[in-house]
């Protein structure tokens, strides 16, 4: 039994524990650290030895094995089973959330620390050492180098016309091919009967939730024959999938992998058939690229552009290559990814898929799921080897299972890469292809299977494992020549082939997959990995050295006293007991990491300074590695991002938290450069697009068994799911025809968005006193007033406005209001996407939900564009904070408004100006912003909602110390100065503030008025003038 001190109740101690655990009472909540019950654990490193803070010790030589096999992994990288594949957040509207997170903004929280008296407080950086500053790059000068992203760039053709030109041209396409298969084709739903027999069946194959709950449903008397369907259950369904449908992917097989005397199981589809299944679909065939281009920012063709692959270094090249032996040639880049997942939560059960693409794809179809761009190859053995009780004896066996495997699955290629192969799209055009492995996309264990490299060195080049933190030592490529020859020695002399790789710097691995294939190098196709070597690798140590070199306590305080924003996750408990964070986390952590560290006091009085540029140095190359398209110029930000870094990242050591930088992963970035030049951008190979493919292509296929001997039927149930999916296209081409196809361009670096407003108000009459009293617009009407008179006749002086603005009766005494703001994405064709609401902006009062709990009033701040603002910088933006957004009846409008040129907007907002953008602060590169006040009074104006651009996220100014009566819902009122943030995503990390688009509102001059008895603002020939009165 026992008692608690705080509350003197009584508990068993499985009792006590969750009373701890759950409780909101302060004083036993201050219990908890003192009970003993709950240690704190630390994130193991999920990625290997080589990123641990002790492997100062690696001297390169086998250690021993201690992880899993086919990798170093253990139960935590294998995520259950969203992890690391949610989308970014969006909005929650649920009131049972925003009472979750009122409750935990008001919880108990640990003390602050002492305030070290020799600490400076706020964000006083003035006093502090700059010997070792690298200051931020000048906004003007990144603006010069992102300009041209957004444009379309100068395209240079291969000089060599042949070079994926076709070779003839079929008279029948993909889907006429298909058609002519097809028994009963002149039934546009053939082999089913009508419209709803092939809906049901979809929805059985696509959405149903098992076949025995189908067959089920279908025994319910009378319902077969109501819909008319042509089959009685799942098994009869089968048989028509089976049999009638075309197999357009290839069918799995199952075969057996003999290594050391021992047979494998396999399942894998032939390399080649996948190859020609995705260069053939006809869904992908108006958008395949079939040639390399050079992509030029500058009509003197001196800035080179990259994005899709084919812009890339690496595709020219090789294209020249094949142009010498062979003119005419098609190059088909294959995109290798293979990595090991769990598939249950309890038993430990994995699977080891490999997927496939071809960066014929644009990189914008292949990143999406639903575009079914990737492939599964096959299906690798999970065996853990038991029965060889040596660990390097079964540490070895392993790695030669797994390169033996890949060995037999890509044999393939082999001839095919070197000859060619005649290759049709799906549009019946014919061409020479040469499908090469071009890229090989995995984690940092999976690159060292790959490669044969050991553990703690760099799977690209030679570099010494004790400079892998010098940002300076000079670095190679590893040699694949001598490699090669090294390894043509396993049939001579088997002492004399260990010692040869030994000298090369690699493994003794049997005849590794890659050894024979044609224009493949290995070492230099190992990818850039935005998920694991930044997010769940530099990111995840950065936020562990942050949280030993300052108060916990402080650093939860400040996580939970950010102002919310739609971009934004709020971590209301803090982020210093957080474990098992996934990629996703860790991408939401950075949003405002570099906010709650700005200005916090470090130990021994050490220079913040310090800890902030380098903590903006990643933040940079976090979000410069991840542009959909670069240039020249961008990867020079690039690199000074990554320089920024290393020149600040002695604080850690002078912290005590760190000996040596030499992380595998931080040494990485080092090649981030070469490889965009050389295969395009980041996005072209990230894992993350592959890890998400685990939920499709593997669990989901897993659930659909009863587990025993699974791959069989996994792989039974993909290839009827992939037929449904191939005939579901199909249908559609019969019902509407070939589409057009559309003139490519580079990815939309504009991040162009629409405005949208509900068609009827969130609150239809709100009395103007209640405008004032709730809304906290305290100037509303006398704003208003001015609004008007400004619209009216925009030619007067501040004097004559104020005095005909006293003149103005508005004739209503309530209002409709909007709560929210939403924002809708359109790409580059000019397309509006209505599924995805990409930003919002809440104006909305407290208020009580279904429980009687208050929901703290919500009022979002904004960029708001006043009148002059360009597509770049921030020159003539301003952020404000949005209080009321309303609409005006018809009558009062026509009053208001008497017929003009220009129809008055739709949608007003009552907006509180924040002070102008000056010159960003030296260390952080923010931009400071306070309340503009006159005469302690805020000032404010009605605008129309069209110029508002996005949402702003703001860091309140924390000082040393957090204040502790500031709450995430009321630190926008107290905090009297804040820092733009520039990472709630990579739109607002751009130096682009782009217009909008705002349907039926027409373009205009805006009016800024300073609701201040003793001021007013008007706009004048672009020019802002404020005068007294």
């Amino acid at each position: 039994m026992n008692t608690c001190p705080g509350c003197a109740k009584n508990f068993e101690h499985t009792g006590y524990a969750h009373h701890l655990a759950q409780t909101t009472n302060p004083p036993c909540a201050a219990q908890l650290q003192f009970s003993g019950l709950f240690s704190e654990s630390e994130d193991a490193d999920l990625d290997g030895l080589a990123e641990d803070g002790d492997s100062d010790g690696l001297d390169g030589g086998d250690a021993d094995f201690t992880g899993d096999y086919f990798g170093y992994y253990d139960e935590q990288d294998l995520e259950w089973p969203d992890d690391d594949h949610d989308e970014l957040p969006l909005e929650s509207d649920g009131e049972d959330e925003e009472y979750h997170d009122t409750a935990l903004e008001h919880g108990w929280e640990r003390p602050a620390d002492p305030v070290q008296q020799d600490i400076d407080g706020g964000d006083d950086f003035e006093n502090l050492d700059n010997s070792d500053a690298l200051s931020q790059p000048h906004p003007a000068e990144r603006q010069e180098a992102e300009a041209p992203l957004g444009h379309q760039p100068i395209v240079e053709k291969f000089p060599r016309r042949h070079a994926g030109a076709p070779v003839h041209h079929s008279r029948t396409t993909a889907f006429e091919s298909y058609k002519n298969i097809l028994q009963g084709a002149e039934n546009v739903w053939a082999p089913f009967e009508s419209r709803i027999d092939y809906e049901v069946a979809k929805w059985a194959k696509l959405r149903g939730s098992g076949s025995t709950a189908f067959s089920e449903l279908l025994a319910i008397d009378g319902l077969r024959e109501a819909l008319g369907l042509s089959y009685q259950n799942s098994r009869e369904l089968n048989q028509v999938i089976d049999q009638q449908l075309p197999c357009r992917r290839p069918r799995f097989k199952h075969e057996e992998i003999i290594v050391a005397d021992e047979a494998f199981d396999v399942y894998s589809r032939d390399v080649m058939e996948c190859v020609k299944a995705l260069y053939s679909d006809p869904e992908f065939s108006p958008h395949l690229n079939y040639a390399p281009e050079r992509h030029y920012a500058d009509a003197d063709k001196t800035i080179r552009m990259y994005h899709d692959i084919h812009t890339g270094k690496w595709w020219w090249s090789t294209q020249a290559k094949l142009e010498t032996k062979k003119p005419g040639a098609t190059v088909i880049p294959i995109i290798l990814s293979s990595d090991k997942t769990q598939v249950t939560m309890f038993r430990n059960k994995s699977a080891y898929p490999v997927y496939m693409t071809i960066g014929n794809i644009p990189k914008e179809i292949r990143r999406k799921p639903s575009q079914r761009a990737w492939i599964l190859l096959a299906y690798l053995p999970t065996s853990k080897l038991d029965h060889i009780t040596n660990k390097a004896a079964r540490r070895r066996t392993a790695t030669n299972l797994f390169h033996a495997c890949l060995r037999h699955i890509l044999e393939p290629l082999k001839v095919p890469g070197e000859d060619g192969v005649a290759m049709a799209s799906g549009d019946g055009v014919v061409r020479r292809g040469h499908p090469i492995v071009a890229c090989y996309s995995a984690d940092y264990p999976e690159q060292l299977l790959t490669t044969g490299i050991k553990s703690g060195e760099c799977p690209k080049c030679d570099i010494p494992h004790k400079e892998l933190g010098s940002p300076h030592f000079p670095v190679n490529l590893r040699d694949l020549n001598a490699i090669l020859a090294a390894l043509s020695l396993v049939d001579e002399d088997y002492d004399l082939w260990r010692r040869a790789c030994q000298e090369c710097g690699i493994k003794p691995v049997f005849k590794p997959f890659w050894l024979d294939l044609p224009y493949t190098n290995i070492f230099q196709s190992i990818t850039p990995d935005v998920l694991h070597q930044l997010y769940q690798g530099i990111i995840k140590h950065l936020i562990e050295w942050i949280k030993e070199a300052c108060s916990e306590a402080e650093i939860d305080a400040r996580c939970r006293r950010l102002p919310p924003n739609h971009n934004i996750r709020l971590f209301l408990n803090g982020i210093s007991h957080l474990s098992r964070v996934s990629g996703t986390e860790h991408n939401q952590i950075c949003r405002f990491l570099l906010g709650i560290v700005i200005g916090i006091q470090l130990p021994g009085n050490l220079n913040n300074g310090r800890l902030t540029r380098a903590i903006r140095g990643i933040l940079d190359f976090l979000y410069l590695a991840q542009y959909p398209s670069h240039t020249d110029q961008t990867l020079v930000l690039l690199d000074d991002a990554l320089t920024r870094f290393h020149d600040n990242k002695d604080i850690f050591l002078d912290l005590g938290i760190r000996s040596n930088f030499n992380l595998p992963k931080l040494h990485s970035f080092r090649h981030y450069v070469h490889m965009i030049k050389m295969y395009g951008t980041t996005d072209n190979y990230n894992t993350e697009y592959t890890e998400r493919l685990h939920i499709d292509l593997t669990k989901d296929a897993y659930r659909a068994t009863n587990h025993k001997d699974e791959y069989s039927q996994m792989t039974l149930w993909l290839e009827r799911r992939e037929k449904i999916l191939w005939h579901d296209n199909f249908v559609k081409w019969r019902l509407v025809g070939d589409l057009a196809s559309q003139e490519r361009s580079p990815p939309d670096m504009d991040y162009r968005r629409a405005i949208k407003m509900t068609k009827h108000p969130t609150v239809k009459r709100v009395p103007l006193d209640r405008i004032v009293q709730d809304y906290g617009a305290t100037f509303f009407t006398a704003a208003l007033a001015r609004y008007v008179v400004g619209r009216n006749q925009p030619g007067l002086s501040a004097v004559q406005l104020e005095r005909e603005a006293a003149h103005i009766i508005l004739p209503f005494d309530t209002v409709a209001t909007f709560h929210r703001i939403k924002f809708h994405a359109i790409d580059a064709r000019g397309f509006r996407d209505s599924s995805v609401t990409v930003d919002s902006v809440h104006s909305q009062p407290s208020r009580k939900d279904k429980r009687g709990h208050t929901i703290p009033a919500h009022f979002d701040t904004v960029l708001v564009n006043e009148g002059d603002g360009g597509i770049t910088g921030v020159d003539g933006y301003r952020v404000a904070q949005v209080r009321v957004v309303f609409t005006l009846t018809t009558q009062a409008t026509n009053l208001l408004f008497p017929a003009g040129p220009v129809k008055p907007p739709a949608h007003l907002a009552y907006v509180e100006w924040f002070t102008p953008f000056q010159q960003p602060e030296s260390h952080h590169g923010l931009y400071k912003i306070s309340r503009l006040m006159r005469h302690g009074e805020r000032l404010a104006s009605i605008i129309d909602v069209s110029d508002i651009r996005r949402s702003v996220h703001l860091f309140p100014n924390f000082g040393a110390v957090v204040p502790r009566e500031w709450t995430s819902s009321t630190v926008l009122e107290l905090c009297p100065s804040f820092f733009f943030n520039k990472f709630p995503e990579i739109p607002s990390f751009l130096s682009h503030f782009v217009k909008e688009v705002f349907p039926d509102v027409p373009v205009k001059c805006d009016t800024l008025i300073q609701v201040s008895v003793v001021a007013s603002v008007r706009k004048a020939g672009g020019e802002f003038i404020r005068k007294v009165i």
